[in-house]
């Protein structure tokens, strides 16, 4: 290995450590919670979002 990609692994490592892991920001309830939010959410978005922008066929 070369020095910068054993200076790349570091960083990479780095930033592993401080990303929390899946299992620490969820349980199995607020897992679903957040998904059903989520969802609705893009729903919504979609709703909104479709009033304002038309598409137009090609001629």
């Amino acid at each position: 290995m070369t020095k910068s990609n054993k200076g790349s692994l570091n960083v990479i490592e780095e930033i592993y450590h401080h990303v929390p892991a899946f299992t620490d920001l969820f349980s199995e309830d607020t897992f679903y919670v957040f998904v059903v939010f989520f969802v609705l959410s893009t729903i919504m978005v979609a709703f909104i979002l479709s009033r304002f922008i038309t598409i137009k066929p090609v001629e």
